[in-house]
């Protein structure tokens, strides 16, 4: 074959293939390889796994790019306007299943006949007809509920249900019946023929390709041979087509594969094409039956499709794909609905309140080791003059009034023994009271300058924490000191002093919120926000790497989906996810939970489902960017930790280093807390600019994700 293809061989084969090469780094998959198929062609392609079947074909339907040479199909180049490739011209059966587990048999025929633009009269007769033909399961059969060889058969019948001018069948009789593999080997003669369809089919089993018209002996991305497998037989004096692969392999491997061509060439007297390299020829000569006039001409596509059109009935179809695709995975269903409830009340159950039984060592010297038994709290601040009051058994009112849920005392009689069960985790803290507490406190009250330093250290309450667990050291710490406030306030009622000057000279006015309030409350913006962002980009992420690692996605491009049309249904399909879990958090965090908030409901729901959203696009991104699911996990739960620490969450935006904390700021969901937080704290709405930041991030993450994700789709097509 000539080096450059003539408008004349573009127009006469349904296949053209010139001057090819492919690679994969330093790996050549395709090297100068040539391929002719023209119209009423069974064109069997031969070869061992990994010689580039499968990568030559993806560029026959326009799914890969060569490295240099050209591709035509159907008179065009695959991808441009006009050829019809992508598009219903073509019938591609890949080598995986490349259909949705959850379809039933019928839903996978009729899922490409209306991507396909078919009538569904139509579609149902072309279906009772490949049943038959294909012995294909009951109807209502879920393809994960298949064999391996059930799903091949379905497979074959969508590759077959349009009657496409060509047809790809990547190694569609594997596992099959050998019955049922012969009755299908007639059945592609037959339309062949009759209907004048161009056939590439690939195969492990050599010898079933004699049916065929013509065969390419293919190895390491180099076509040995291009014959009619009789005229290959007469050639090389051989009975099964595996000796004449083996031969062709030998002198391949010797580096005489063009020598021994030309010599059996000249005892046959036939026209040999020759390419002068050491280890590369290819051989075509007549077809028989089929080398008259019998070329495929370039016909008028049936669709004419750019890569980002959107056409009615292909998305009506794909989006029917995706609801039965959600609807019966249980177990995604099941995570899609049940996971958001489970974390806003692991979340709502489990922070926010304050730690119980924290175990706390008591050595009150006053009170001898007695527990204050015998005391009674009447009597412990007696006024005696109009300046002085008398303090007795301080010790064990202040034990007494300091019993609180959050711990549980332990008495002990030395502060050894307690030291030893701090340092192996025993109690986390010992309160200490001196023999002469009482009368030493006294003397701190009501004597002033005069009071001497062992009154002021006598006097004293004395705590030692384990502040190794700073959470719960810093909860008893506080509490500690408010109860010992509201002591000493109660005891200078007692003697009737002025209360407030048993407190800390520090007055707190709260303009918004509450001292005391839950924590819970606190980080709700949050919680709501990471969570919906999380959830979203998750299942997105899977749902679209699930549809193009089994090859759902790749196959339906192929028969004219178009990249945009997948992205905008599969959009549609989980932004209506994303409006249920939002509701679903909304309605368990503010009304079972009765969580307050100030501001106007529907922009709490707005700033969560936007963010829902971020995550959504931020899924499409990762699947982009991945090629299976564990690099898609690794991303996603890659950036979780460091987005969750910087966002202001776990600690305030204001403790982090100026360039950190502005980089924190563009991250998707940092300032829409903060602005959610207002909404929900202050009542802000639409007119505070604390509010329109956070929406505006959001958006602008929206806008830039999904353009990044569009274009990477474009590059990759």
């Amino acid at each position: 074959m000539a080096a450059n293809a003539s408008a004349g061989d573009v127009n006469q084969y349904a296949v053209l293939v010139s001057n090819a090469r492919k690679s994969y780094g330093a790996k050549p998959v395709l090297n100068d390889f040539c391929m002719k198929v023209p119209r009423g062609c069974i064109y069997g392609l031969l070869g061992a796994s990994g010689c580039g079947k499968t990568t030559l074909l993806s560029c026959v339907v326009g799914r890969k790019q060569l490295d240099s040479g050209d591709v035509f199909t159907l008179g065009g180049k695959p991808g441009t306007p006009g050829s019809g490739v992508p598009g219903p011209s073509v019938g591609y059966m890949p080598q995986e299943i490349a259909l949705v587990a959850e379809f039933t048999v019928r839903d996978a025929v009729y899922y490409f006949g209306r991507i396909l633009n078919m009538d569904d009269w139509l579609i149902e007769e072309r279906f009772q007809k490949l049943k038959v033909l294909l012995d294909l399961p009951p109807d209502d059969r879920q393809l994960k509920n298949c064999s391996g060889g059930q799903q091949r058969r379905v497979s074959f019948a969508a590759a077959m249900v349009h009657k496409p001018q060509l047809l790809i069948l990547d190694e569609p009789t594997v596992g099959l019946d050998p019955v049922l593999r012969d009755s299908i080997w007639n059945h592609l003669v037959e339309i062949a023929e009759k209907e004048n369809t161009a056939i590439i089919i690939t195969t492990h089993y050599i010898e079933e390709a004699r049916q065929a018209h013509k065969i390419g002996l293919m190895r390491e991305g180099r076509l040995l041979a291009e014959e009619s497998p009789e005229r290959l037989l007469q050639l090389f004096n051989t009975e099964t087509l595996e000796e004449v692969f083996l031969i062709l392999s030998r002198r391949q491997e010797e580096g005489r594969l063009n020598q021994a061509i030309e010599t059996l060439a000249d005892e046959q007297n036939n026209t040999i094409i020759s390419r002068a390299e050491s280890n590369t020829s290819v051989m075509t000569l007549p077809i028989g039956n089929n080398s008259s006039t019998d070329f495929l001409a370039p016909k008028k596509p049936l669709n004419n499709t750019s890569a980002f059109s959107l056409n009615k009935h292909r998305m009506k179809s794909l989006m029917t794909k995706n609801i039965k695709q959600f609807l019966r995975n249980y177990g995604g269903m099941s995570f899609t609905f049940i996971f958001p409830i489970l974390e806003i009340l692991a979340f709502l159950m489990a922070v926010g309140s304050d730690p119980k039984d924290i175990k706390l060592a008591i050595i009150n010297d006053e009170a001898r080791m007695q527990q204050c038994s015998n005391y009674s709290i009447e009597g412990t601040a007696v006024p005696y003059s109009f300046s002085n009051c008398n303090f007795t058994n301080l010790a064990c009112r202040f034990i007494d009034e300091i019993e609180n849920p959050m711990f549980e005392f332990k008495y002990y009689d030395s502060l050894e023994t307690a030291f030893d069960d701090i340092k192996h985790g025993e109690i986390v803290g010992v309160l200490y009271m001196a023999s002469n507490f009482s009368e030493a406190y006294s003397n701190r009250v009501n004597n002033g300058r005069q009071v001497s330093d062992a009154d002021i250290d006598f006097g004293e309450i004395k705590v030692w924490l384990d502040m190794s667990n700073r959470q719960i050291g810093a909860s008893v710490k506080a509490r500690l000191f408010r109860l010992f406030q509201d002591f000493q306030v109660s005891a200078f009622k007692d003697c009737q002093y002025n209360e407030l000057l048993g407190r800390v000279p520090l007055r707190f006015t709260f303009e918004f919120g509450v001292e005391d309030e839950d924590y819970t409350n606190y980080m709700i913006p949050g919680v709501l926000l990471t969570v919906m962002f999380f959830l979203g980009a998750t299942l997105t992420s899977t749902i679209i790497v699930t549809d193009r690692q089994e090859g759902v996605w790749d196959r339906s491009i192929v028969a004219g989906v178009t990249s945009l049309e997948i992205v905008v249904t599969h959009f549609a399909t989980q932004f209506c996810l994303v409006v249920l879990q939002t509701c679903e958090l909304i309605v368990l965090t503010f009304v079972i939970y009765d969580k307050d908030f100030e501001g106007d409901m529907w922009l709490i729901f707005l700033f969560t489902l936007f963010q829902g959203v971020v995550g959504m696009v931020f899924g499409f991104w990762i699947s982009v960017v991945s090629d299976n699911h564990t690099a898609a996990n690794i991303v996603c739960t890659g950036m979780f930790y460091p987005m969750i620490v910087l966002c202001g969450l776990v600690w305030p935006l204001e403790a982090q280093p100026d360039g950190l904390r502005h980089f924190s700021k563009c991250l998707p969901f940092t300032l829409p807390i903060v602005s959610l937080r207002q909404v929900i704290k202050k009542g802000y709405g639409m007119d505070e600019w604390q509010v329109l930041d956070g929406l505006g991030i959001t958006v602008l993450w929206i806008l830039i994700l999904s353009v990044i994700s569009v274009l990477a789709i474009k590059a990759s097509r």
